[in-house]
């Protein structure tokens, strides 16, 4: 179940006040297709994006910053804040309840249409999807809407 916030100090507010981690996604964008990733090393991972949890003292546009390098190799800056969340979901092995706030870069020109990087003990396969229809798991599509900037959260969206 993914719960939008109307903004970002709220969403940080709701996830101190319930002891939940606090996750950025990164959405990095060249024309009308966007960066994904599959595990190279892991098949059923799923499609996803570049994200991580935030450290003490960080605040979620430097965690963006952070990630996006940590586990892609891109170095870009000036992260643009979409939308703040909640997700709920019961995974296979557990329960995960979590704040995500998403953000989006724009692709420097030059980058190739495909890349590995290693991270966090992983092999990462970099490519290029369709805006449209990215084919992410895990719920991490719920920012897209957003990526337009007239684009106001719904108080509250549930998903199956």
């Amino acid at each position: 179940m993914v719960t939008f916030y109307d903004n970002q100090a709220v969403a940080r507010q709701d996830a101190e006040r319930l002891g939940l981690r606090e996750k950025v996604l990164c959405l990095v964008v060249r024309g009308s297709s966007l960066l994904v990733f599959d595990h190279a090393d892991v098949p059923d991972a799923g499609v996803q994006l570049p994200a991580g949890g935030t450290e003490p003292g960080e605040t979620p546009a430097d965690t963006a910053v952070r990630e996006l390098f940590e586990e892609s190799g891109l170095s870009l800056r000036c992260p643009r804040h979409l939308v703040s969340y909640r997700w709920e979901a019961q995974l296979p092995e557990r329960f995960t309840r979590q704040v995500c706030h998403a953000y989006a870069f724009v692709a420097p020109p030059g980058l190739p249409d495909a890349w590995t990087h290693p991270a966090d003990g992983h092999v990462f396969a970099y490519r290029w999807a369709a805006l449209s229809a990215p084919g992410l798991d895990w719920e991490m599509d719920a920012a897209l809407p957003f990526l337009h900037s007239d684009a106001t959260p719904p108080l509250q969206e549930t998903r199956p």
